[in-house]
C-alpha cells in the first residue's frame, strides 16, 4: 500500500510539473474555454470550491485510474513490485550484517531488480499522454479560476477549513509554498484513486 501510494502521489506531482511548465502559455486561454463549460458550477450553480476541486479530482483519479489498469498488465506489474521489494529485502538485510560476501553476490541480481525496476516504471509512464488530455484543461480552468476571484458569485466562500492549519484563503501558500486549492486537489485526488484502484484490483 505504501508503495502505490508513493507511486500515485509521484504521478500526480509529475502532472502538476508538466503544468507548471505549461502555465504560462496556456493557463489564460485554456483557462477562459473551460470557463465557458465549467464556470457555470461556481457562477451559476454556486457548488462551493472545495466540492468543485473534489469533484475534478475524483473525474481526474477515475480516468487515470482506468487507463492504467487498460495500459498496465496488473498481473505482471505486482509480480514485479513484488520482486523488488523481496529483493531490497535481502539486500537491506545484508547490508546491515556487513555481509560482503553476499552483497558481492547480489550485484547481478540487483542489476537486474534496477533493470525491472526502470521497466515498471515505463509501463505506468505509458498512459500519462492520455491522462494529460484530461487532466490538463481541468487543471488549466482550476488554476484559472482561482486566479480570477472577481469570477467568483458573493455566494462561494473564498476560504476552507484546512486540518492543522485553520481557515485559509484558496490561494494562499502553505506546505512548500504551494497554495491551499492545489493541496485540496492532490489530497482528494491521492484518495480517491486508491479507492478506485482498489476496487479495480490494481
Amino acid at each position: 500500500m505504501a508503495q502505490s501510494t508513493t507511486s500515485v502521489m509521484t504521478r500526480l506531482l509529475l502532472v502538476y510539473l508538466v503544468m507548471t511548465v505549461a502555465y504560462a502559455f496556456l493557463r489564460n486561454p485554456v483557462g477562459q474555454v473551460m470557463n465557458s463549460v465549467l464556470g457555470g458550477l461556481v457562477t451559476t450553480l454556486h457548488v462551493p470550491l472545495f466540492i468543485t476541486i473534489l469533484l475534478l479530482s475524483v473525474i481526474t483519479g477515475s480516468y487515470s485510474s482506468l487507463l492504467l489498469n487498460r495500459f498496465v498488465d496488473q498481473k505482471q506489474l505486482k509480480q514485479s513490485q513484488a520482486k523488488m521489494r523481496d529483493f531490497q529485502k535481502v539486500y537491506r538485510e545484508a547490508q546491515l550484517a556487513g555481509d560482503k560476501g553476499k552483497l558481492k553476490k547480489l550485484e547481478k541480481e540487483r542489476a537486474e531488480v534496477m533493470e525491472l525496476s526502470m521497466d515498471v516504471q515505463a509501463q505506468t509512464m505509458r498512459p500519462m499522454p492520455y491522462i494529460l488530455i484530461i487532466s490538463l484543461p481541468l487543471f488549466g480552468w482550476l488554476s484559472y479560476i482561482m486566479s480570477h476571484q472577481e469570477l467568483w458569485p458573493p455566494s462561494v466562500s473564498t476560504t476552507i477549513i484546512f486540518p492543522h492549519f485553520g481557515v485559509l484563503a484558496y490561494t494562499q501558500g502553505v506546505i512548500f509554498g504551494f497554495p491551499v486549492w492545489l493541496i485540496w486537489y492532490l489530497v482528494c485526488s491521492l484518495v480517491f484513486t486508491q479507492v478506485i484502484r482498489k476496487t479495480l484490483g490494481m
